[in-house]
């Protein structure tokens, strides 16, 4: 396809969130309150289901489908070990197609440097500034971070350092932040004792399990938090406009129990449905389509990002685009040919790097 030029002349900041094994309760048929719902649904944002890969872990399966547009499962059973082996073989991504048009990267980790390749794979795709948390500055302490991985300690430091970047530099700017806060299990309170009790009591009412109680209760905490920091966000940097993007990398486990305790039908998708959401600061709603939008699979949402951000397009993603309609909400399981000549034609333009013919992406359904 051909590329498709920008909507606008003044691009946003773009922030992305992806929140750990976060997923919408209602898709359980579960109620949420005003705070949770303002936090997966905002009312003058873009929202809707998302389709991921990975059910119970593999953070970085997501995070790798995310910001390549590539689906994780087309790499069989080496999708697990992308981080390490993929690691300089991916030539198009997010962090890259933004660097072209000049914005500033960064990418904010709750884990340390050492952690699964992370630096380098993150390096290999076009992030220049990557601070994990052994970077982060007092009063942030990496050992009582570690003890919950609390998101009001985290996005406290990693929107700190975001920032402090932007001070006194136009360019706008890209940051990645991965929260790790409602990792499993969920039979250990790291809400702190006190805190958002009423919550938890509401959650327990909804479904008497207290893995779903804690659960609930620390995805208050992460948006009362989040609330927080996008007013202090929005009024330290008044004349920046903002697009920000979260989602939910996958499901967490205990949302077996759930299924169970609920006796719900068996659907075989519902276990890799989490969320997205899409909203801007500083008056420049105008680019973004508001409402409940349409299920997207995670391959297709940093286009999407761009997209609402009124960002141009190169060939890669502006064909990647044409695509989101053709191939629906499951990017992996589209036996599209269209999709399948978009990854041939990857390889053959060197955006993906082979080492032999096995490691060529695959096009068969999930087993």
């Amino acid at each position: 396809m051909p590329a498709i030029p920008a909507r606008t002349l003044d691009y946003p900041d773009i922030i992305v969130i992806q929140h750990e094994s976060i997923f919408d309760p209602r898709v359980f048929g579960l109620p949420v309150e005003p705070i949770v719902e303002a936090f997966l649904s905002p009312k003058n944002g873009l929202f809707g289901s998302l389709n991921v890969d990975i059910f119970g872990g593999g953070s970085w399966q997501s995070e790798f489908s995310l910001l390549t547009g590539l689906s994780s499962a087309s790499f069989g059973s080496n999708a697990y070990f992308l981080f390490k082996r993929g690691v300089g073989r991916f030539h198009n991504s997010l962090p890259n197609a933004l660097t072209a048009i000049g914005y500033r990267t960064m990418l904010a980790s709750s884990c340390r440097r050492s952690f699964l390749h992370y630096d380098e794979f993150y390096r290999s795709i076009g992030i220049d500034e990557r601070i994990f948390t052994e970077d982060f500055h007092p009063p942030f302490d990496v050992g009582q971070f570690e003890a919950t991985n609390s998101d009001a300690l985290f996005l406290d430091a990693a929107f700190g350092a975001h920032m402090e970047s932007m001070s006194g530099d136009a360019a706008p700017r890209f940051l990645y932040a991965l929260t790790n806060f409602n990792h499993g299990p969920h039979n250990r309170r790291l809400v702190a004792p006190g805190r958002f009790e009423r919550e938890r009591a509401f959650a327990a009412a909804s479904l008497p399990d207290a893995y779903y109680a804690e659960y609930y209760a620390r995805l208050v905490e992460t948006a009362v938090t989040w609330n927080r920091l996008k007013s202090e966000l929005s009024t330290r940097f008044p004349s920046r406009p903002v697009l920000i993007v979260h989602y939910g990398d996958h499901q967490p486990v205990m949302t077996r129990r759930i299924e169970a305790k609920l006796k719900l039908p068996i659907d075989p998708r519902r276990q890799f449905r989490t969320f997205y959401a899409i909203e801007t600061l500083n008056d420049c709603s105008d680019r973004l389509i508001s409402g409940r939008g349409q299920d997207l699979d995670i391959a297709f949402l940093g286009t999407v990002a761009l997209q609402q951000a009124g960002l141009p397009l190169d060939e890669i993603f502006a064909t990647r685009a044409s695509l989101i309609e053709h191939c629906g909400d499951a990017y992996f399981i589209s036996s599209s040919e269209r999709k399948r000549r978009f990854h041939r034609t990857l390889v053959d333009l060197g955006m993906i790097d082979v080492a032999s013919a096995s490691d060529v992406l695959q096009h068969r359904p999930v087993a």
